[in-house]
Protein backbone atom coordinates (compact mmCIF):
# COMPACT_ATOMS: atom_id res chain seq x y z
CA UNK A 1 0.00 0.00 0.00
CA UNK A 2 1.31 3.72 -0.43
CA UNK A 3 2.32 5.58 2.12
CA UNK A 4 -0.19 8.69 3.10
CA UNK A 5 2.08 11.43 4.88
CA UNK A 6 -0.89 13.98 4.86
CA UNK A 7 -2.05 13.19 8.25
CA UNK A 8 1.04 11.90 10.15
CA UNK A 9 3.05 8.67 10.75
CA UNK A 10 1.34 5.13 10.15
CA UNK A 11 -1.39 6.51 7.29
CA UNK A 12 -1.72 4.25 4.27
CA UNK A 13 -4.20 5.16 1.14
CA UNK A 14 -6.67 2.51 1.07
CA UNK A 15 -6.42 1.32 -3.05
CA UNK A 16 -8.30 2.52 -5.33
CA UNK A 17 -9.33 5.46 -3.08
CA UNK A 18 -7.85 9.01 -1.79
CA UNK A 19 -9.14 7.86 1.70
CA UNK A 20 -5.95 7.25 4.30
CA UNK A 21 -6.48 4.74 7.34
CA UNK A 22 -4.22 4.06 10.33
CA UNK A 23 -4.71 0.86 12.19
CA UNK A 24 -3.81 0.98 15.47
CA UNK A 25 -4.81 -0.54 18.95
CA UNK A 26 -3.28 -1.88 22.37
CA UNK A 27 -3.57 -5.34 24.21
CA UNK A 28 -3.30 -4.87 28.06
CA UNK A 29 -3.28 -6.94 31.58
CA UNK A 30 -4.13 -5.45 35.03
CA UNK A 31 -3.67 -6.35 38.37
CA UNK A 32 -6.13 -4.94 41.06
CA UNK A 33 -6.52 -4.85 44.77
CA UNK A 34 -8.90 -3.54 47.20
CA UNK A 35 -11.71 -2.51 45.12
CA UNK A 36 -14.81 -3.40 45.15
CA UNK A 37 -15.38 -2.55 41.35
CA UNK A 38 -12.28 -2.97 39.31
CA UNK A 39 -13.58 -0.10 37.23
CA UNK A 40 -15.60 2.27 39.56
CA UNK A 41 -13.86 2.11 42.76
CA UNK A 42 -13.79 0.57 46.45
CA UNK A 43 -16.70 2.03 47.73
CA UNK A 44 -18.89 1.02 44.21
CA UNK A 45 -20.22 -2.55 43.69
CA UNK A 46 -21.37 -5.93 44.57
CA UNK A 47 -18.43 -6.25 46.98
CA UNK A 48 -18.79 -3.41 49.61
CA UNK A 49 -20.09 -5.62 51.71
CA UNK A 50 -16.63 -6.56 51.92
CA UNK A 51 -16.65 -9.83 52.67
CA UNK A 52 -16.19 -13.83 51.17
CA UNK A 53 -19.85 -13.50 49.64
CA UNK A 54 -19.33 -10.47 47.43
CA UNK A 55 -19.30 -10.48 43.85
CA UNK A 56 -15.55 -9.18 43.75
CA UNK A 57 -12.50 -11.23 44.03
CA UNK A 58 -9.68 -9.99 46.38
CA UNK A 59 -7.44 -9.76 43.60
CA UNK A 60 -9.35 -9.26 40.42
CA UNK A 61 -7.84 -9.23 36.57
CA UNK A 62 -8.52 -7.49 33.63
CA UNK A 63 -7.16 -8.17 30.29
CA UNK A 64 -8.60 -5.47 27.10
CA UNK A 65 -8.07 -6.03 23.71
CA UNK A 66 -8.69 -3.05 21.41
CA UNK A 67 -8.47 -2.17 17.99
CA UNK A 68 -8.99 1.43 16.24
CA UNK A 69 -9.23 2.65 12.75
CA UNK A 70 -8.54 6.35 12.03
CA UNK A 71 -9.62 7.48 8.37
CA UNK A 72 -9.11 10.84 6.77
CA UNK A 73 -10.44 12.47 3.34
CA UNK A 74 -9.52 15.72 2.09
CA UNK A 75 -13.31 17.13 0.94
CA UNK A 76 -14.58 21.13 -0.27
CA UNK A 77 -15.53 21.08 3.13
CA UNK A 78 -12.31 20.46 5.24
CA UNK A 79 -10.77 16.91 6.15
CA UNK A 80 -13.43 14.32 6.45
CA UNK A 81 -12.38 11.96 9.71
CA UNK A 82 -14.14 8.88 11.23
CA UNK A 83 -12.84 7.28 14.09
CA UNK A 84 -13.49 3.82 15.58
CA UNK A 85 -12.16 2.02 18.77
CA UNK A 86 -13.25 -1.25 19.35
CA UNK A 87 -12.48 -4.40 20.90
CA UNK A 88 -12.92 -6.90 23.96
CA UNK A 89 -12.48 -6.91 27.86
CA UNK A 90 -12.71 -9.26 30.68
CA UNK A 91 -12.33 -8.66 34.38
CA UNK A 92 -12.26 -11.87 36.46
CA UNK A 93 -14.72 -10.54 38.88
CA UNK A 94 -17.35 -10.52 35.90
CA UNK A 95 -18.17 -14.16 36.17
CA UNK A 96 -18.94 -14.22 39.74
CA UNK A 97 -20.34 -17.22 40.83
CA UNK A 98 -18.94 -19.95 38.82
CA UNK A 99 -17.11 -22.57 39.78
CA UNK A 100 -14.29 -22.23 37.05
CA UNK A 101 -12.27 -18.85 37.39
CA UNK A 102 -11.75 -18.32 34.01
CA UNK A 103 -15.14 -18.02 32.84
CA UNK A 104 -16.24 -16.75 29.31
CA UNK A 105 -17.93 -13.37 29.95
CA UNK A 106 -15.57 -11.11 27.36
CA UNK A 107 -18.09 -8.30 26.18
CA UNK A 108 -17.37 -5.85 23.11
CA UNK A 109 -16.20 -2.87 24.39
CA UNK A 110 -16.51 -0.18 22.43
CA UNK A 111 -15.72 3.79 23.14
CA UNK A 112 -15.13 5.85 19.99
CA UNK A 113 -17.39 5.86 16.89
CA UNK A 114 -17.41 9.47 15.26
CA UNK A 115 -17.47 11.16 12.35
CA UNK A 116 -15.83 15.08 12.15
CA UNK A 117 -16.34 17.20 8.99
CA UNK A 118 -16.37 21.00 9.02
CA UNK A 119 -16.10 21.61 12.70
CA UNK A 120 -18.79 18.86 13.46
CA UNK A 121 -18.58 16.14 15.64
CA UNK A 122 -21.50 13.19 15.70
CA UNK A 123 -20.93 9.69 17.13
CA UNK A 124 -19.49 8.59 20.61
CA UNK A 125 -16.64 10.68 21.67
CA UNK A 126 -15.29 12.34 24.63
CA UNK A 127 -17.70 14.63 26.46
CA UNK A 128 -16.92 18.42 25.38
CA UNK A 129 -17.37 19.23 29.35
CA UNK A 130 -14.72 17.17 30.04
CA UNK A 131 -11.28 18.79 30.70
CA UNK A 132 -8.41 16.86 32.57
CA UNK A 133 -7.86 13.47 31.78
CA UNK A 134 -7.65 11.02 34.67
CA UNK A 135 -6.46 7.90 32.10
CA UNK A 136 -3.02 9.80 31.81
CA UNK A 137 -2.03 10.08 35.27
CA UNK A 138 -3.70 6.92 37.01
CA UNK A 139 -4.47 3.70 36.51
CA UNK A 140 -7.14 4.05 38.80
CA UNK A 141 -8.48 6.49 36.77
CA UNK A 142 -12.13 4.96 37.35
CA UNK A 143 -12.29 5.55 41.25
CA UNK A 144 -11.03 9.19 41.13
CA UNK A 145 -13.99 11.99 41.31
CA UNK A 146 -13.99 13.91 37.92
CA UNK A 147 -16.55 14.58 34.97
CA UNK A 148 -14.09 12.74 32.93
CA UNK A 149 -15.90 10.17 30.30
CA UNK A 150 -12.54 9.39 28.44
CA UNK A 151 -12.78 5.75 29.24
CA UNK A 152 -16.54 5.01 27.84
CA UNK A 153 -17.00 7.74 26.24
CA UNK A 154 -19.88 9.83 25.28
CA UNK A 155 -22.72 10.08 22.81
CA UNK A 156 -22.07 14.16 21.12
CA UNK A 157 -23.48 15.71 18.23
CA UNK A 158 -21.32 19.58 18.59
CA UNK A 159 -20.10 21.82 16.58
CA UNK A 160 -16.79 23.48 17.36
CA UNK A 161 -15.86 26.73 16.10
CA UNK A 162 -12.38 27.64 15.59
CA UNK A 163 -10.67 31.48 16.59
CA UNK A 164 -7.10 31.21 15.35
CA UNK A 165 -4.72 31.48 18.12
CA UNK A 166 -5.67 28.35 19.57
CA UNK A 167 -9.13 29.73 20.60
CA UNK A 168 -12.14 27.61 20.41
CA UNK A 169 -15.58 27.02 21.28
CA UNK A 170 -18.30 24.40 20.93
CA UNK A 171 -21.91 23.83 21.89
CA UNK A 172 -23.66 20.81 20.99
CA UNK A 173 -26.11 18.23 23.02
CA UNK A 174 -24.72 14.80 24.65
CA UNK A 175 -26.26 11.74 25.95
CA UNK A 176 -27.91 12.88 29.23
CA UNK A 177 -25.89 12.02 32.40
CA UNK A 178 -28.68 10.71 34.31
CA UNK A 179 -28.11 9.90 38.36
CA UNK A 180 -31.14 8.61 40.52
CA UNK A 181 -34.31 10.90 41.34
CA UNK A 182 -35.37 9.02 44.40
CA UNK A 183 -38.70 9.10 45.19
CA UNK A 184 -39.69 8.77 48.58
CA UNK A 185 -43.55 7.22 48.93
CA UNK A 186 -45.69 4.74 50.82
CA UNK A 187 -44.72 2.00 49.19
CA UNK A 188 -40.80 2.77 50.02
CA UNK A 189 -41.22 3.01 54.27
CA UNK A 190 -40.88 -0.44 54.51
CA UNK A 191 -37.39 -0.59 52.79
CA UNK A 192 -33.94 -0.18 54.27
CA UNK A 193 -31.73 2.83 53.99
CA UNK A 194 -28.73 2.05 51.92
CA UNK A 195 -28.11 2.27 48.21
CA UNK A 196 -25.60 -0.66 47.51
CA UNK A 197 -26.01 -2.84 50.98
CA UNK A 198 -27.70 -5.70 49.02
CA UNK A 199 -31.06 -7.14 47.69
CA UNK A 200 -33.37 -6.20 49.89
CA UNK A 201 -31.99 -2.35 49.93
CA UNK A 202 -31.73 0.82 47.20
CA UNK A 203 -35.00 2.68 47.69
CA UNK A 204 -35.35 0.68 44.30
CA UNK A 205 -39.50 0.80 44.11
CA UNK A 206 -39.42 4.51 43.31
CA UNK A 207 -35.78 5.66 41.58
CA UNK A 208 -36.94 6.03 38.04
CA UNK A 209 -36.91 9.02 36.14
CA UNK A 210 -37.47 9.56 31.82
CA UNK A 211 -35.62 11.77 29.93
CA UNK A 212 -36.89 13.64 27.27
CA UNK A 213 -34.25 15.72 26.19
CA UNK A 214 -30.39 15.36 25.56
CA UNK A 215 -27.95 17.23 27.77
CA UNK A 216 -27.08 20.88 26.50
CA UNK A 217 -23.46 21.07 26.73
CA UNK A 218 -20.79 24.35 25.66
CA UNK A 219 -16.97 25.10 26.25
CA UNK A 220 -14.60 28.18 25.66
CA UNK A 221 -11.30 26.75 25.40
CA UNK A 222 -7.42 27.88 24.50
CA UNK A 223 -4.71 25.85 23.77
CA UNK A 224 -1.02 27.28 23.09
CA UNK A 225 2.46 26.64 24.19
CA UNK A 226 2.60 27.10 27.63
CA UNK A 227 -0.96 24.85 28.49
CA UNK A 228 -4.91 24.66 28.14
CA UNK A 229 -7.44 26.29 30.05
CA UNK A 230 -11.24 25.31 29.46
CA UNK A 231 -14.71 26.81 31.07
CA UNK A 232 -17.74 24.30 30.51
CA UNK A 233 -21.40 24.61 31.18
CA UNK A 234 -24.77 22.21 30.86
CA UNK A 235 -27.84 22.50 31.52
CA UNK A 236 -29.55 18.71 32.14
CA UNK A 237 -33.47 17.86 32.38
CA UNK A 238 -34.25 16.15 35.81
CA UNK A 239 -37.28 14.41 35.93
CA UNK A 240 -39.41 11.96 38.46
CA UNK A 241 -42.04 8.83 38.33
CA UNK A 242 -45.13 9.12 39.11
CA UNK A 243 -46.74 9.86 42.78
CA UNK A 244 -47.10 6.88 44.84
CA UNK A 245 -50.24 6.84 46.37
CA UNK A 246 -53.46 7.93 44.93
CA UNK A 247 -55.53 10.29 46.71
CA UNK A 248 -58.10 8.43 48.95
CA UNK A 249 -56.85 5.16 47.60
CA UNK A 250 -58.26 6.16 44.05
CA UNK A 251 -56.76 5.61 40.57
CA UNK A 252 -54.02 2.70 41.45
CA UNK A 253 -54.47 2.69 45.23
CA UNK A 254 -51.10 2.11 46.39
CA UNK A 255 -48.25 1.69 43.63
CA UNK A 256 -46.59 3.68 41.06
CA UNK A 257 -49.72 4.81 38.39
CA UNK A 258 -50.17 7.21 35.55
CA UNK A 259 -53.32 8.44 37.36
CA UNK A 260 -51.47 9.76 39.83
CA UNK A 261 -49.30 12.33 38.22
CA UNK A 262 -45.81 13.58 39.01
CA UNK A 263 -44.18 16.51 39.94
CA UNK A 264 -42.94 19.10 37.51
CA UNK A 265 -39.35 18.48 35.74
CA UNK A 266 -36.73 20.64 36.60
CA UNK A 267 -33.44 22.24 34.91
CA UNK A 268 -30.20 20.87 36.23
CA UNK A 269 -27.16 22.75 35.06
CA UNK A 270 -23.09 22.37 35.92
CA UNK A 271 -20.15 24.45 35.43
CA UNK A 272 -16.49 23.87 35.43
CA UNK A 273 -13.02 25.41 34.76
CA UNK A 274 -10.10 23.51 34.10
CA UNK A 275 -6.26 24.32 33.90
CA UNK A 276 -3.18 22.63 32.50
CA UNK A 277 -0.06 24.11 32.81
CA UNK A 278 3.43 22.51 31.04
CA UNK A 279 6.11 22.84 33.42
CA UNK A 280 9.24 22.48 31.43
CA UNK A 281 11.38 24.14 34.38
CA UNK A 282 10.89 20.62 36.23
CA UNK A 283 11.73 18.49 33.61
CA UNK A 284 10.84 17.95 29.51
CA UNK A 285 7.14 16.73 29.58
CA UNK A 286 6.28 17.40 32.87
CA UNK A 287 3.16 19.44 33.54
CA UNK A 288 -0.12 20.24 36.16
CA UNK A 289 -3.81 20.04 35.22
CA UNK A 290 -6.85 20.75 37.19
CA UNK A 291 -10.26 21.34 37.37
CA UNK A 292 -13.13 22.35 39.77
CA UNK A 293 -17.16 21.41 38.69
CA UNK A 294 -19.90 22.68 40.36
CA UNK A 295 -22.92 20.98 40.13
CA UNK A 296 -27.20 21.68 41.20
CA UNK A 297 -29.19 18.40 39.48
CA UNK A 298 -26.37 17.27 37.53
CA UNK A 299 -24.52 15.07 40.04
CA UNK A 300 -22.55 13.18 37.34
CA UNK A 301 -20.77 16.34 36.35
CA UNK A 302 -19.34 16.20 39.41
CA UNK A 303 -18.40 12.68 39.45
CA UNK A 304 -18.88 10.39 36.40
CA UNK A 305 -17.88 7.16 36.96
CA UNK A 306 -17.62 6.33 40.66
CA UNK A 307 -20.94 7.99 41.57
CA UNK A 308 -22.63 6.84 39.08
CA UNK A 309 -24.50 3.49 40.75
CA UNK A 310 -26.81 5.85 42.54
CA UNK A 311 -24.92 5.18 45.92
CA UNK A 312 -21.57 4.17 47.95
CA UNK A 313 -21.50 2.43 51.07
CA UNK A 314 -18.60 0.50 52.44
CA UNK A 315 -18.70 -2.55 55.34
CA UNK A 316 -15.57 -3.24 57.18
CA UNK A 317 -16.89 -5.86 59.75
CA UNK A 318 -19.32 -4.45 62.21
CA UNK A 319 -18.84 -1.03 61.10
CA UNK A 320 -20.66 0.59 57.32
CA UNK A 321 -20.51 3.93 55.53
CA UNK A 322 -22.90 5.41 52.86
CA UNK A 323 -23.78 8.08 51.02
CA UNK A 324 -26.66 9.01 48.26
CA UNK A 325 -25.09 10.06 44.62
CA UNK A 326 -28.73 11.34 43.11
CA UNK A 327 -29.90 14.04 41.33
CA UNK A 328 -32.30 14.94 43.17
CA UNK A 329 -35.60 14.21 45.95
CA UNK A 330 -39.00 14.14 45.80
CA UNK A 331 -41.75 13.01 48.70
CA UNK A 332 -43.40 10.99 46.31
CA UNK A 333 -46.57 10.83 47.92
CA UNK A 334 -49.56 12.51 45.61
CA UNK A 335 -50.94 15.79 46.37
CA UNK A 336 -53.62 15.54 48.71
CA UNK A 337 -52.76 12.53 50.90
CA UNK A 338 -51.14 13.17 53.79
CA UNK A 339 -47.87 14.18 54.59
CA UNK A 340 -44.99 12.00 54.33
CA UNK A 341 -43.03 11.64 57.95
CA UNK A 342 -44.06 12.26 61.42
CA UNK A 343 -43.32 14.96 63.96
CA UNK A 344 -40.27 17.36 63.14
CA UNK A 345 -39.43 15.60 60.02
CA UNK A 346 -43.18 15.66 58.49
CA UNK A 347 -43.50 17.22 54.91
CA UNK A 348 -46.11 17.89 52.29
CA UNK A 349 -43.63 19.29 49.96
CA UNK A 350 -44.26 16.93 46.58
CA UNK A 351 -41.75 18.82 44.17
CA UNK A 352 -38.54 17.76 43.03
CA UNK A 353 -34.95 18.88 45.12
CA UNK A 354 -32.15 19.01 43.34
CA UNK A 355 -29.17 17.46 44.61
CA UNK A 356 -25.55 19.64 44.76
CA UNK A 357 -22.31 18.42 44.53
CA UNK A 358 -18.96 20.29 43.91
CA UNK A 359 -15.70 17.87 43.13
CA UNK A 360 -11.91 19.17 42.24
CA UNK A 361 -9.20 17.12 40.31
CA UNK A 362 -5.73 17.92 40.10
CA UNK A 363 -2.33 15.74 39.67
CA UNK A 364 1.37 16.57 38.83
CA UNK A 365 3.38 14.77 36.27
CA UNK A 366 7.10 14.32 36.57
CA UNK A 367 9.58 12.55 33.74
CA UNK A 368 12.76 11.34 35.57
CA UNK A 369 14.07 10.26 32.26
CA UNK A 370 11.77 10.14 28.68
CA UNK A 371 11.02 6.24 30.04
CA UNK A 372 10.44 6.54 33.78
CA UNK A 373 7.82 8.76 35.04
CA UNK A 374 5.85 9.46 38.14
CA UNK A 375 2.29 10.98 38.53
CA UNK A 376 1.00 12.44 41.91
CA UNK A 377 -3.01 13.24 41.79
CA UNK A 378 -5.66 13.55 43.77
CA UNK A 379 -9.68 14.40 43.99
CA UNK A 380 -12.84 15.11 46.44
CA UNK A 381 -16.10 15.07 46.02
CA UNK A 382 -18.66 16.79 47.99
CA UNK A 383 -22.74 15.73 48.02
CA UNK A 384 -25.09 18.16 49.92
CA UNK A 385 -28.84 18.23 50.30
CA UNK A 386 -31.77 21.77 50.84
CA UNK A 387 -33.29 21.61 53.97
CA UNK A 388 -36.82 20.04 52.27
CA UNK A 389 -34.04 17.22 50.76
CA UNK A 390 -32.68 16.74 54.70
CA UNK A 391 -36.34 16.70 56.29
CA UNK A 392 -37.35 14.06 53.87
CA UNK A 393 -34.28 11.75 54.01
CA UNK A 394 -34.52 12.04 58.30
CA UNK A 395 -38.23 11.30 58.03
CA UNK A 396 -37.42 8.12 55.96
CA UNK A 397 -34.16 6.70 57.76
CA UNK A 398 -37.24 6.91 61.07
CA UNK A 399 -39.43 4.74 59.12
CA UNK A 400 -36.74 2.04 57.45
CA UNK A 401 -34.17 1.88 60.27
CA UNK A 402 -36.35 2.88 63.76
CA UNK A 403 -36.21 4.19 66.83
CA UNK A 404 -33.63 7.16 67.17
CA UNK A 405 -33.00 7.62 63.55
CA UNK A 406 -33.66 10.50 61.78
CA UNK A 407 -33.69 12.45 65.36
CA UNK A 408 -30.41 15.64 66.17
CA UNK A 409 -27.64 14.99 64.04
CA UNK A 410 -29.48 13.23 61.00
CA UNK A 411 -27.46 14.59 57.96
CA UNK A 412 -27.73 12.83 54.09
CA UNK A 413 -24.49 15.42 53.33
CA UNK A 414 -21.21 13.56 52.66
CA UNK A 415 -18.22 13.34 50.94
CA UNK A 416 -15.73 11.18 49.85
CA UNK A 417 -11.59 11.74 48.64
CA UNK A 418 -8.87 10.27 47.51
CA UNK A 419 -5.16 10.24 46.29
CA UNK A 420 -2.86 8.38 44.49
CA UNK A 421 0.59 7.90 42.88
CA UNK A 422 1.55 6.15 39.79
CA UNK A 423 5.24 5.24 38.02
CA UNK A 424 5.83 4.63 34.91
CA UNK A 425 8.53 2.54 33.25
CA UNK A 426 8.64 2.48 28.99
CA UNK A 427 10.71 -0.37 28.32
CA UNK A 428 10.27 0.46 24.41
CA UNK A 429 8.70 3.44 23.09
CA UNK A 430 5.27 1.55 22.85
CA UNK A 431 5.36 -1.40 25.99
CA UNK A 432 5.20 0.00 29.63
CA UNK A 433 4.77 -1.10 32.78
CA UNK A 434 4.24 -0.06 35.79
CA UNK A 435 2.18 0.30 39.40
CA UNK A 436 -0.90 2.82 40.84
CA UNK A 437 -1.36 3.02 44.80
CA UNK A 438 -4.38 4.90 46.16
CA UNK A 439 -5.95 6.06 50.01
CA UNK A 440 -9.42 6.57 49.07
CA UNK A 441 -11.60 7.79 51.85
CA UNK A 442 -15.49 8.20 52.34
CA UNK A 443 -17.13 10.94 54.89
CA UNK A 444 -20.24 8.89 55.79
CA UNK A 445 -23.58 10.37 55.48
CA UNK A 446 -25.64 10.24 59.14
CA UNK A 447 -28.43 9.18 60.72
CA UNK A 448 -28.61 10.93 63.95
CA UNK A 449 -27.72 7.83 65.80
CA UNK A 450 -24.31 6.10 65.05
CA UNK A 451 -25.48 2.43 65.10
CA UNK A 452 -27.73 0.60 62.04
CA UNK A 453 -29.90 -2.51 63.50
CA UNK A 454 -30.24 -4.95 61.44
CA UNK A 455 -32.67 -7.51 60.13
CA UNK A 456 -31.23 -11.06 59.38
CA UNK A 457 -30.77 -11.42 55.10
CA UNK A 458 -30.72 -7.74 54.31
CA UNK A 459 -27.04 -8.07 53.56
CA UNK A 460 -25.34 -11.03 52.41
CA UNK A 461 -23.31 -12.79 54.79
CA UNK A 462 -24.58 -10.55 57.53
CA UNK A 463 -26.27 -11.44 60.75
CA UNK A 464 -28.70 -9.52 62.82
CA UNK A 465 -26.94 -7.37 64.81
CA UNK A 466 -26.40 -3.43 65.79
CA UNK A 467 -23.88 -2.10 63.33
CA UNK A 468 -21.89 1.11 63.74
CA UNK A 469 -21.99 4.08 60.78
CA UNK A 470 -18.70 5.74 60.58
CA UNK A 471 -16.17 6.72 57.98
CA UNK A 472 -14.17 4.61 55.89
CA UNK A 473 -11.16 3.82 54.29
CA UNK A 474 -9.10 1.52 51.82
CA UNK A 475 -6.01 1.57 50.14
CA UNK A 476 -6.22 0.22 46.45
CA UNK A 477 -3.28 -1.03 44.24
CA UNK A 478 -3.25 -1.44 40.72
CA UNK A 479 0.07 -3.27 38.40
CA UNK A 480 -0.16 -3.27 34.76
CA UNK A 481 2.03 -3.90 31.91
CA UNK A 482 0.48 -2.57 28.14
CA UNK A 483 1.51 -2.87 24.60
CA UNK A 484 0.30 -0.01 22.06
CA UNK A 485 0.55 -1.49 18.70
CA UNK A 486 0.90 2.12 16.10
CA UNK A 487 -0.66 4.24 18.31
Amino acid sequence: MKVCSLYGAGFYYIPGTDICMKIGGYVRYQLNNGTASITAGPFAGGNTINNRLGTQDGIAQRVRAIATFDTRQQTAYGTLRTYLLMGFTQDSNANAGLVSGAGSNTPVYMTRAFIQIAGFTFGKATSFFDFVSSAAVAYNAGYTYSPDTGDPGQLVGSYTAQFGNGLSATVGIEQSRRNNTINWNGTTAGATLFGALGGADNLSPAIAQASNMPDIVGNIRIDQAWGSAQISAAAHQVGAGYYGIAPGGGVGGTGLFEGNGHPDDKWGWAVSGGLRLNAPMFGPGDYFQGAVVYSEGATRYASFTPTGGGALAYWSGASVGFGHSDDAYVAGNAPGTAVFGTGANATSNNDIQLTTAWSVFASFEHFWTPALRTSLYGSYVDFSYNGTAKSQFCAFATASVGQGAGGPGCNPNWSAWNIGSRSQWNITKDLYVGVDVMYSKLNTATLGVNTLTLPAGVVTGKGAGVYTIGDQDVVSTTWRVHRDIVP
